[in-house]
């Protein structure tokens, strides 16, 4: 890059300032609007600019001074030749006055510069104008004073207020301006931007070193040029290469993230290892690393959801092996590691736990989905559950208690016990329901159905509630759908009531315990007192009182 003569050097930011409305890249809602207004004679007594750093605040207060003041003016497009208009883009114009305030925070600093000189007419120009740059750093007491003058101000004034941080602007100050909103500048657009400007100062440069400066600007087109400007001069020959940028700036290597990739699609901890010594080895900073993988993670899960994905082959191919679970998953992972290295005193040891940790975890989602994929498949061929029609009431002949399923493909029971391997598997998920089933019966017909028998009513109620996941359990134990009927006691049998005795007490052989004998009660014996009675109806069964000899 030369310089002219002994000229001293003007640096690109200050040498390619937009002059006129058309020439603020990335603003044009706000350049229309200015200009239609100035066209109109629509002018506000006060202007409030938001957005973030370098983005074209006070350049455009500059271009509206310049609209409003011009010789050919009051016009949306200020020739730019007049004294006015090189007095007010030089900033030494009597009537067009700026002012800090991050270093002019006080109330006398606005007293100063505004308050005292607010009421005199403009030198030589149509109106005065004030452009108060980063205004959110006044005090409270300036900004108080400053309320009353813009509540009234003088007809050739025009107050010009721009802020980075508008939630600190006062609601009384804010709501006596006109509010514009600049947006930061896409990626694209501010590459673009440098590509032109590079073309024009006939310096070399690559375009993912375009790219790595449009990134690292951040939507602020001040801070790209300032970087080009700053690459441009590091180099012998003028040219910017991507290595360049990343050395200048201690970005990691694209092949140092994507080797990080790799290790952790293919889940391979030695790898990873390799890679990460690399990076403190040679002085790298982790978090920017995790920073671009995570931008890569977030590139390669839009486009699995249909959105642009990764343009380089060896992303596309770390993209088919990771797929979009897995890069949800990293995402959020690294997410948890970027919040455990803020607060850690071992950084270090916070990004290998995550790392490593993530590879033991269950994050390839898109393999376990291929394994139950193929496990329904394999399922299908012998019968589903989910081909099955809408269950029906069966009942029984015997008793109104018994209800089964529809018909449905028998599976055979394989050997060994099915009923143990039943209970076993629904007592992980209800183990009340597994203990009523312990003491139930279960046996297969010569058709292939299963007949299951609870000792009680209640058993049977409790049986019917849970019957889906009954017949899914005895499915997965035969390998494919069955057909089950329940019963209860020897109600759904016709066999004979079942006692209902303590085991425990022995019994001789005579049918009597010591100290007296057990003796059946009838339903019509009047020495059956009503609570047994009741207790028999919801029971079942036979019950017997102990009389002493």
């Amino acid at each position: 890059m030369k310089t002219e003569g002994h000229k001293p050097y003007l640096s690109l930011a200050r040498r390619y300032r937009p002059q006129t409305f058309d020439e603020v890249a990335g603003q044009e809602s706000v350049s229309v609007t200015l200009k239609n207004a100035v066209s109109a004679g629509r002018i506000a007594q006060a202007y409030l600019f938001t957005g973030p750093r370098g983005v074209g605040k006070t350049t455009m207060a500059r271009i509206l001074a310049k609209a409003l003041n011009c010789a050919k003016g009051p016009s949306s497009e200020p020739c730019g030749r007049c004294d006015s208009c090189r007095e007010i883009g030089s900033g030494s114009s009597l009537d067009v006055l700026e002012m800090d305030a991050a270093s002019h925070t006080g109330v006398d600093n606005i007293r100063e510069v505004i308050i005292d000189t607010v009421s005199l007419v403009p030198n030589r120009d149509r109106r005065k104008i004030f452009i108060i740059d980063e205004a959110h750093m006044l005090s409270t007491a300036a900004f108080n004073a400053l309320l009353k003058t813009l509540e009234e101000p003088p007809s050739h004034v025009v107050f010009v207020l721009a802020t980075t941080e508008a939630v600190k602007i006062p609601a009384t100050i804010a709501s006596r301006c006109q509010r514009f909103r600049f947006k930061p500048l896409a990626p694209e657009a501010v590459s673009a931007y440098l590509e032109k400007v590079a073309k024009a100062e006939k310096i070399s440069v690559e375009t993912e070193a375009l790219a790595l400066l449009a990134k690292a600007a951040d939507g602020s087109l001040r801070d790209a040029l300032s970087l080009l400007d700053q690459c441009g001069a590091s180099s012998a020959d003028g040219s910017v290469r991507e290595e360049t940028v990343r050395e200048m700036f201690g970005l990691v290597p694209e092949e140092t993230v994507m080797g990080v990739a790799q290790a952790l699609a293919a889940r391979d901890a030695k790898s990873l290892g390799d890679w990460l010594e690399k990076i403190y080895a040679e002085g790298l900073d982790p978090k920017e690393m995790l920073r671009d993988l995570r931008a890569a993670f977030q590139e390669i899960y839009i486009g699995k959801m249909g959105g642009a994905g990764p343009a380089k082959p060896a992303w596309k191919e770390i993209a088919e092996s990771l797929g979009a679970d897995g890069a949800a998953f990293w995402l959020r992972r690294i997410s948890v590691i970027f919040e455990s290295m803020r607060f850690d005193e071992q950084p270090r040891m916070s990004l290998e736990m995550g790392l490593y940790g993530g590879l033991e975890a269950a994050g390839d989602l898109s393999s376990w989905v291929r394994r139950l994929e193929a496990l329904e498949a394999r399922l299908s061929q012998q019968g589903s559950l989910d081909s099955l029609p809408p269950e029906a009431p069966f009942a029984s002949a015997a008793s109104p208690h018994a209800v089964s399923s529809p018909p449905a493909a028998s599976a055979a029971a394989p050997e060994g016990g099915v009923w143990p391997r039943v209970v076993a598997a629904i007592r992980q998920e209800k183990a009340a329901l597994a203990a009523t089933l312990e003491m139930a019966s279960a046996a297969q017909g010569a058709d292939g159905s299963w007949k299951i028998r609870f000792r009680r009513p209640f058993d049977l109620e409790l049986g019917e509630k849970n019957r889906r996941l009954i017949e899914a359990k005895m499915a997965e134990a035969c390998g494919g759908a069955v057909r089950i009927l329940m019963e209860a006691g020897a109600a759904a049998s016709g066999d004979h009531p079942e006692e209902v005795v303590d085991k425990a007490v022995p019994v001789s052989s005579a049918g009597s315990v010591p100290g007296g004998e057990w003796h059946d009660v009838t339903e019509a014996a009047a020495s059956c007192p009503p609570e047994l009675q009741k207790a028999r109806d919801i029971l079942g069964g036979r019950v017997k009182v102990k009389k002493k000899s």
